[in-house]
């Protein structure tokens, strides 16, 4: 039932995106460093470095400074682990996420952001010991998460942010034992056209 969910909303949201992209003109590419991990019940999860890369598009205006914007991107995600006899390892985990978010932004600059994001997991890797294993029938392949943001517009285009995605989904294949993913990421981005909202 609650993949059945997530699959729902991640289709709206890409018809919501064909939709509009006939009639947007411009767009906004993004790059992010995340610190990514998977706090929970299985392993001794450590913080990890990965990355986001993506464009958005703008959907609808509420007013001048305020407005909705869908987003697609890719996300390497995972975490770091050490068991009890010493062994270290690394969870790799790669996402194509769909964000929608609400965006309020000054006509300043600054801007706040909040949504929801279904992501589809592509990829799953355990890495240990010079050995790779594929992990996906231990991760679910649907996520759920709440991106929430922070940042600025510089007049020329060029953006920084941060994010914060909590996870909602225990991305494990068995029920009994709970994990999340977590992600918080420093980005930059850059306007292909106008994407501000338009000053009063």
């Amino acid at each position: 039932m609650k993949t059945r969910f997530y699959l729902i909303i991640m289709v709206v949201i890409i018809m919501i995106i064909s939709q509009s992209c006939a009639h947007i003109e411009y767009g906004k590419l993004s790059v992010r460093i995340t610190n990514a991990s998977l706090p929970g019940e299985s392993e001794s999860y450590k913080n990890r470095i990965g990355a986001q890369a993506g464009i958005t598009f703008p959907l609808a205006n509420f007013s001048d400074v305020s407005g909705i914007t869908a987003g697609l991107n890719g996300s390497l995600q995972g975490a770091n682990y050490e068991e009890d006899n010493g062994l270290n390892g690394k969870v790799s985990l790669f996402y194509v996420n769909l964000p929608l978010v609400v965006r309020y932004q000054t006509p300043g600059g600054f801007y706040g952001e909040a949504g929801i994001q279904p992501g589809l997991l592509l990829s799953a890797k355990d890495k240990y010991n010079g050995i790779t294993e594929d992990y996906k029938d231990f991760v679910k392949k649907f996520d759920f998460g709440i991106p929430i943001g922070i940042g600025y517009e510089f007049k020329n285009n060029i953006g920084i942010g941060v994010r914060l995605i909590p996870g909602l989904t225990n991305i494990n294949t068995y029920d009994d034992i709970k994990d999340h993913n977590f992600v918080i990421g420093l980005g930059v981005s850059y306007t292909l056209r106008n994407i501000r909202m338009k000053e009063k």
